[in-house]
């Protein structure tokens, strides 16, 4: 595959995962493979005249800086007696200039002191004018075994933009673990090495590290020896520091990097993306998926509200004002025939309206200004819409990965719960609705009583008769029983009506009833829906922690398009 098409894939997929939406846990993964990423990007661009970077990895108390300044001839790299005193990566360089930009992905900063610690997460450029400069750029790094997390991703991060790589070590530390994972990939990608056995103080222990490099596959390894300052060692002129100085200086260090050590690059950073991005990612969309489908399956509280105690006083005045309702159709035929026994037998109220002609009153006394209790419907339905996130918060909550989200981002899943409020004013509306249906209903005259009134004022003496039942409803039929020798056969016109009566009083008793049961409903369907939107809104919040199927989909063709 050619450089410029490469280069361009590795980009495009760069961008993807620059793009993407993901949890702080595989943040720290995506992080470090975009800076692999420009790293690859940057050899994939190098060209022969460029100069050349070269690198200097080691552990603690190996001395690299002290060995950077030898080579270079004056103090650029800070030393001290204390072990992990180097910060971050300090390039010495003729000027500025000499480092591409961009180069370790990192802020570029002049050295404010000479000699520089460096500083994390910055590439410090200490100009140095030595014959060595004229060819190279020197890295001196943190350790890669220390203490501190920080050091060792600097000098990882230096070791994969190095186009060469100097290892130090020390008799004491040549066999160090932490080393052996970069002596394997420094030969996988093909980046040219030179080794270093600082504070040497006998040829044997320098022949051990050779023979050690060479089992770990390194053909004829050139190793360098620098003997500690009391030492009586002194190396062969071929290992000497003024022999290394040389070879840094050799122009076969500005080779470009090998086309297998390239694609070797690009084949791991693809495995990598695959590993510790998309894998990651695509079990986070299926947990997504599983948390969301449970959420869309759950089953929203009943509201538990019936508001048949608001209606109840409308319904008793309705019985009260209906004359059907009081006596039946058949009450009112038998006490026609009963008129005797029916006058004995009326009410105080009834009597003295028929005998001394006083205009009593029937309207409940309790109504409509009755304070009588009725439930608290608004904190009903607030409690049950508290009972729905409760249960959403266990239904995610017991997910491993629905926890990690909730933990990470508790202000944004906080944000997609809707205030119990909501559920309260539903109940608050509704009752306002049902409540004006009440007011417009409480003085109304029920249908039955009303049209009975309306055939009586058409019979001979009828309207005398509708004036006397307008103080009580249940008087008409006492009135049609006390006076039925006057007027004649009033009791056909009840006959006549019986169809109409019984379609009446069922009427009745259903009117109020079925207002009833549509509040009922309506609120419970509101409930639904107000259940419904706040399901969707945590199902979005859940959405949007990992990337969707598409863009996951996209990345993994950008992994297949990496891979030579």
């Amino acid at each position: 595959m050619a450089r410029d098409t490469l280069d361009m894939r590795v980009q495009k997929a760069e961008a993807l995962v620059a793009g993407l939406r993901a949890e702080p846990t595989l943040a720290k993964a995506m992080q470090r493979w975009r800076a692999d990423a420009a790293a690859l990007r940057f050899h994939l661009r190098h060209r022969a005249g460029d100069k050349p970077i070269i690198v200097v990895i080691g552990g603690t108390g190996t001395g690299k800086s002290t060995v950077v300044n030898r080579l270079l001839g004056k103090e650029i790299s800070a030393t001290s007696y204390r072990r992990t005193y180097t910060a971050g990566a300090v390039a010495a360089a003729r000027g500025p200039g000499d480092v591409p930009a961009g180069w370790l992905g990192v802020e570029h900063s002049l050295a404010e002191h000479i000699p520089s610690a460096g500083r994390g997460e910055a590439l410090i450029i200490a100009p140095a004018e030595s014959e060595l400069t004229e060819h190279i750029v020197l890295v001196d790094t943190p350790d890669v075994d220390g203490d501190q997390p920080m050091h060792h991703e600097q000098a990882d991060r230096a070791f994969r933009w190095a186009q060469g790589l100097v290892f130090v070590v020390t008799p004491e530390k040549y066999q160090m673990t932490e080393l052996s994972a970069y002596y394997r990939l420094a030969q996988r990608y093909a980046v040219g090495a030179l080794f270093i056995m600082n504070k040497c103080e006998e040829s044997a222990v320098l022949d051990d590290y050779a023979q050690q490099l060479s089992g770990r596959g390194w053909v004829e390894p050139r190793i360098f020896a620098v003997p500690r300052d009391d030492a009586a060692y002194e190396p062969p002129v071929e290992a000497n520091l003024a022999a290394l100085r040389q070879v840094l200086g050799d122009p076969a260090w500005k080779q470009p990097p090998r086309v297998e050590g390239i694609n070797l690059r690009a084949d791991d950073l693809a495995g990598r993306l695959q590993d510790q991005i998309i894998n990651p990612l695509r079990q986070m969309r299926t947990e997504a998926q599983h948390l969301m489908q449970s959420l869309r399956l759950l089953i929203a509280p009943e509201p538990g509200v019936d508001v048949n105690p608001v209606t109840q006083q409308l319904q008793r005045r309705l019985q009260q004002r209906s004359v059907l309702y009081l006596m039946g159709p058949q009450r009112v035929l038998d006490r026609v025939r009963q008129v005797p026994g029916l006058i004995a037998r009326l009410p105080r109220t009834a009597w003295d309206f028929v005998i001394q002609g006083d205009k009593p009153s029937l309207d409940d006394p309790s109504m409509p200004g009755d304070a009588r209790e009725v439930p608290d419907f608004s904190a009903i339905l607030c409690d049950q819409f508290k009972i729905l996130h409760s249960r959403m918060d266990d239904l995610i909550r017991s997910n491993a990965t629905g926890q990690r989200w909730v933990e990470q981002q508790e202000p944004a899943y906080r944000e997609s719960l809707l205030p119990v409020d909501q559920a309260g004013a539903i109940a608050q509306e509704e009752l306002a609705e049902l409540k004006q249906w009440l007011e417009q209903r409480w003085n109304a005259t029920p249908r039955d009583t009303a049209i009975l009134m309306k055939l009586i004022k058409h019979l001979p003496g009828g309207k005398k008769l509708a004036q006397w039942t307008e103080a009580a409803p249940y008087l008409l039929a006492v009135v049609v029983a006390t006076h039925h020798a006057f007027f004649g056969h009033i009791d056909l016109m009840i006959l006549g009506g019986w169809t109409l009566a019984t379609w009446l009083t069922e009427r009745l008793s259903n009117e109020v009833a079925s207002r009833t049961r549509k509040a009922n409903a309506r609120i419970a369907e509101r409930f639904a829906e107000l259940a419904q939107q706040q399901v969707e809104r945590v199902c979005d919040w859940i959405d949007g922690r990992v990337p969707g199927e598409i863009d996951l989909d996209r990345l993994q063709q950008s992994v297949e398009e990496m891979r030579p």
